[in-house]
């Protein structure tokens, strides 16, 4: 069962935190060859006692299933964050200092995630397996307020979207043209698997969220997941899996893939 995050509770195992970026510690190896670091899209806020002080409407606790044999930590952005750039450079530097200590070091990220990720890669000294989930390489337009209320006839979905989509300065940087995205630097990696999402009709949708998001997908007309354009989420790689499912579900789906590298 899913456990929401709780305003005041204490978070466990954070082990990197600035004004941009929280580091978490999930799971400690039993063997020290591989490390997962990733990025679900969530932000979250602690004070200096690790007590949560801000997080994102709903938010689960991230509980990857992955074999204890490895490594995981978890990224999350601050709602201060300045943007993608900053954010994935103290990811770098973070991934620089812990890299000594693992043989492969997999950088994860999920939708704005991977773009964070895909650009911390340029700065990383020790070559990684990148993995890029659902990523909006040229932008969404779920990320640009005033086009989905341009888009949307209907003041009910208006206020729903509105309440559960943040405007926070890493969502500013995927909407399409964005700064970030016109300037950000080539991926570094020995690796580069790219997990693309999408539901091609009805037939495609496993659970009650692959339906909500198809439905929403048609409103929107984004022509993938439900959040991020299928042709948004292609790029160069060094490997492609196309996986039938939405973008809730893509980063869960998309994790199995990877457990099997």
């Amino acid at each position: 069962m899913k456990k929401f995050v709780l305003k005041n509770e204490t978070v466990d195992g954070i082990v990197y935190k600035t004004e941009n970026v929280v580091i978490q510690q999930i799971q400690n190896g039993k063997q020290r060859k591989r490390c997962y670091i990733i990025g679900n899209g969530h932000s979250l806020n602690v004070d200096a006692n690790n007590m949560v002080t801000w997080h994102d409407p709903g938010m689960c606790k991230f509980q990857p299933k992955i074999s204890d044999d490895n490594t995981v930590y978890a990224f999350y952005f601050t709602l201060e964050c300045s943007g993608l750039e900053e954010s994935s450079k103290e990811i770098a530097d973070f991934v620089n200092n812990l890299s000594k200590n693992y043989e492969q070091i997999f950088l994860v990220g999920h939708s704005k995630c991977g773009l964070c990720l895909y650009n911390a890669s340029h700065y990383c000294k020790k070559e990684i397996t990148l993995v890029t989930i659902s990523t909006p390489f040229d932008g969404t337009i779920i990320a640009d307020k005033k086009t989905v209320e341009k888009r949307l006839k209907s003041r009910i979905l208006k206020k729903i979207y509105n309440v559960i989509f943040s405007d926070h300065n890493v969502d500013k940087d995927i909407i399409p043209n964005s700064q970030f995205i016109q300037n950000m630097q080539n991926a570094t990696y020995k690796e580069h698997i790219n997990i693309t999402s999408s539901l091609e009709n009805i037939f495609s949708c496993k659970d009650i969220m692959d339906l909500l998001l198809f439905v929403w997908d048609k409103i929107m007309q984004i022509n993938g997941d439900g959040l991020v354009p299928l042709d948004s989420q292609k790029i160069n790689s060094t490997q492609t899996v196309n996986l039938f499912c939405s973008h809730a579900n893509s980063l869960k789906e998309g994790l199995k893939v990877i457990e099997k590298l």
